[in-house]
């Protein structure tokens, strides 16, 4: 889960780390009138990118201008994304910007600070770098933050540099982090350092260990869910067995699919044939038919689609015939007339696929069934076929 800046450098503070006097408005209306003296007026945005590029950063002198912006930016669209809150913060004069970070390198296994005296905007492009593996069984010690701040170029202000990352360092770690980064942190002429910009992602599989966190829920594509997403979210935590998951796309297709790698493929294998997803919809882990029923309906609850594609690769456990049970119930309760093409396999094969075929020709369903003889990518030009058909017929 990518969090708003508010959220992130709200985290920060509780780490020590200073951030600058700020107030989040979600309507001009919310100005309490403490506009005095230069003010930044920024977006809050998920979209990873520059906001002062996109006009998204607005420096402010009055209250007039911060009325101003606030109006302009409040409810519109920046790289795609709705901007609903605004960030209203003092502004802070910087001597200098840097840039420091916490990732988690899967190569390594391990966390990695990432240093640099080169903060602020295109800081990708620079070469001053220090990047530092970090033990995650003895952590940052004081000798290890201030030898990364001294091979960054840093000098009289080594300690206090070393101190935000051990901050930063320890935020990353107790908060399930993926991804903590200031940029920039600013060192100002009185020697204070200020997170002006922050960025934290968290690990939504640790999230049981927060219960006491209250953030908005967001999607996997870092924006608001809509109701059939929040729906599936919590089908998926109201019953332990098996996963299943759900996100909204733009296209006509509903897409059922049975394991994660074997999904993207078969998305890819889709787009190529011309057809485009209304979700994308996963379940594994052999869950319940209720489970499945549930999951189903809900994808089936959006309107405008064309066709059903319900594949997936040979499974390991998952019961083929429990949870193809669970995925007829609910199309008969739909009564879809678009065409359906099922591609399944794995235990209990045979009974999951008689009970395809079964209600497909007890309630009149165009529904087509394959097992393990037919490749799962050759079924998606097999379902677009069927679609390019019965678009004709419906709009004749």
């Amino acid at each position: 889960m990518r969090l708003y800046e508010f959220e992130s450098k709200d985290i920060l503070r509780q780490y020590g780390i200073e951030i600058p006097k700020s107030l989040l408005l979600r309507s001009p209306e919310d100005l309490d009138g403490d506009a005095a003296g230069k003010k930044v007026v920024k977006a809050q945005l998920l979209t990873v990118g520059s906001r002062e590029k996109f006009g998204a950063v607005k420096i402010c002198s009055s209250i007039e201008e911060v009325r101003k912006s606030a109006n302009t930016l409040l409810h519109s669209t920046v790289c795609n994304e709705p901007v609903d809150s605004i960030l209203l913060e003092e502004k802070i004069e910087a001597l200098n910007e840097y840039y420091v970070g916490m990732a988690y390198d899967t190569d390594s296994k391990t966390p990695v600070v990432v240093l640099s005296k080169s903060g602020g905007v295109d800081v990708e492009k620079s070469r001053n770098v220090v990047k530092k593996e970090i033990d995650p069984v003895l952590g940052i010690q004081d000798w290890l933050a201030r030898e990364i701040a001294k091979e960054a170029g840093f000098s009289s202000n080594i300690v206090k540099v070393a101190d935000i990352i051990k901050k930063l360092y320890a935020c990353f770690v107790k908060e399930d982090a993926k991804i903590v980064e200031i940029n920039p942190l600013a060192e100002t002429s009185d020697g204070r350092f200020v997170a002006l910009d922050a960025l934290i992602e968290l690990d939504d599989d640790a999230g049981f260990r927060h219960k006491e966190r209250s953030l908005q829920p967001r999607t996997l594509a870092n924006r608001k869910p809509t109701e059939r997403e929040l729906a599936v979210k919590k089908i998926n935590e109201s019953d332990y067995r098996g996963t299943v998951k759900y996100m909204e796309l733009d296209g006509d297709i509903a897409f059922l699919a049975a394991g994660g790698g074997g999904s993207i493929t078969c998305m890819d294998a889709l787009i190529n044939c011309g057809g485009s997803a209304s979700n994308y919809t996963e379940y594994s882990g052999n869950p319940p038919k209720e489970k499945v029923y549930e999951l189903t309906k809900q994808m089936l609850s959006r309107p405008g689609l064309n066709g059903l594609w319900i594949v997936g690769a040979i499974a390991n456990f998952t019961r083929v015939d429990e949870t193809m049970q669970g995925i007829v119930d609910a199309i008969i309760e739909v009564k879809p007339r678009y065409p359906i093409v099922v591609r399944r396999s794995g235990p209990y094969e045979k009974e999951g696929l008689d009970i395809l075929r079964t209600a497909a020709k007890a309630h009149g369903l165009d529904m087509t069934v394959y097992g393990k003889e037919m490749p799962m990518t050759k079924t998606a030009r097999i379902l677009m076929d069927k679609v390019s058909v019965y678009k004709k017929k419906v709009s004749a």
